[in-house]
């Protein structure tokens, strides 16, 4: 899987949900209390479309999130998509995801997809046990799942995704064991697996403050995916050959993306500086056309190149001499291919506070200081 750092991915943020997970700290508004919100929204969407409209951008891929993009109805999703498609330049686009909850998914959506062109769905099952997913608050049960994958399955959607969590308080090693294996039997392209993370505003704490089993937990997944044929391309995302989601790609890699919606960020160039810029956590301050933009340093681009690079079965590629003294200096947690430093499988269970190591210690390193 290639992707090109010339062609820029596309992020369109829907921020509507019909009920707000208690773990969850992504901006979104209930769909429910206001039918306002949903046209400042496509006022916000035709405005940051316009603008982005004069740098002529080529894009590769198209990954729309949320929110529950299908927590809308399907004439609120065309809405949308039309402002999008017909604005941008999408004909390059090789890749167009979407994210979906499983109570939602139905012939009208599905049919809606197919005349948009998506060829990759990402399904948030996040756990096929029924007790857990009522802990979650989630919306679903086990045989929703089941009723829509068929579904997609059955409109010839090849390229799917299923989300799962774990290392949240109450759930067990056999329990995630039984939530991977339900996912493998589905056949899914793609399996992406996240740890529970607490971090504000969402409602409740709800991580696994365990180490040993969530490391435990770990070492299950790992051993079952790749039983399955999934390769691990990512700390947290394992694919069948030939499925790597190219849209995620080209955030680990640091190529260029643009991202439209409230919350939502993007990376790209102006002449010969490099930017992120970041949309306000409101539908009523996005809709002004209010964003933060802040020109990377030397510094910063040092430090994303490594902390996300890192975290991809590609590595960080740096010079040997250093890759030399990284080896020698953390043993265990590194290993080098193709001139590059990759993550062992101890490495992987430490990978940020690792990454700032290899920072620090390359720092030192460039400016000369003995090691």
């Amino acid at each position: 899987m290639k992707c090109s750092k010339e062609k820029h991915g596309l992020y369109l943020h829907i921020p509507f949900c019909r009920s707000k997970c208690k773990y969850c700290h992504f901006y979104s508004e209930n769909i429910s209390n206001s039918g306002e919100d949903f046209y400042i929204y496509l006022e916000g969407l035709q405005k940051e479309v316009e603008y982005f409209r004069q740098y002529n951008f080529k894009f590769e891929t198209l990954y729309v999130g949320g929110g529950t993009p299908n927590a809308l109805e399907p004439n609120q999703l065309a809405l949308i998509l039309s402002i999008v498609h017909e604005k941008l330049e999408l004909s390059d686009v090789i890749e167009k995801s979407i994210e979906l909850n499983p109570e939602f998914v139905d012939v009208n959506l599905l049919n809606l997809l197919i005349k948009f062109g998506f060829n990759r769905i990402s399904l948030g099952v996040q756990s096929f046990v029924d007790t857990e997913l009522e802990f979650l608050g989630r919306n679903h049960n086990s045989k929703k799942v089941y009723e829509a994958y068929n579904l997609i399955k059955k409109y010839n959607f090849k390229n799917v995704n299923i989300d799962l969590i774990f290392a949240f308080s109450g759930q067990t090693t056999e329990s995630f064991e039984y939530s991977l294996w339900k996912a493998c039997e589905l056949d899914p392209t793609h399996i992406s697996t996240y740890t529970m993370t607490f971090e504000k505003p969402a409602k409740e704490n709800l991580e696994n403050k365990n180490e040993t089993i969530t490391t435990n937990m770990i070492r299950v997944r790992d051993k079952i995916l790749a039983k399955y044929g999934f390769l691990r391309y990512e700390i947290s995302n394992f694919a069948k050959k030939g499925y790597e989601c190219m849209h995620n790609m080209k955030y680990w890699l640091r190529q260029y993306y643009v991202g439209l919606g409230p919350s939502a960020s993007g990376f790209s160039i102006d002449g010969d500086k490099e930017f992120r810029y970041t949309n306000p956590t409101s539908i009523q301050l996005y809709a002004k056309g209010i964003r933060d933009i802040e020109i990377l340093s030397e510094e910063q681009k040092l430090m994303e190149e490594i902390f996300l690079n890192i975290r991809t079965r590609y590595g960080w590629k740096t010079e040997r001499n250093f890759i030399t003294i990284a080896l020698s200096k953390f043993q265990g947690l590194l290993r080098a291919k193709n001139n590059a430093l990759i993550l062992t499988d101890d490495g992987l269970l430490v990978a940020d506070q690792l990454a700032l190591k290899i920072l620090e210690l390359y720092e030192d390193y460039k400016k000369g200081i003995e090691i």
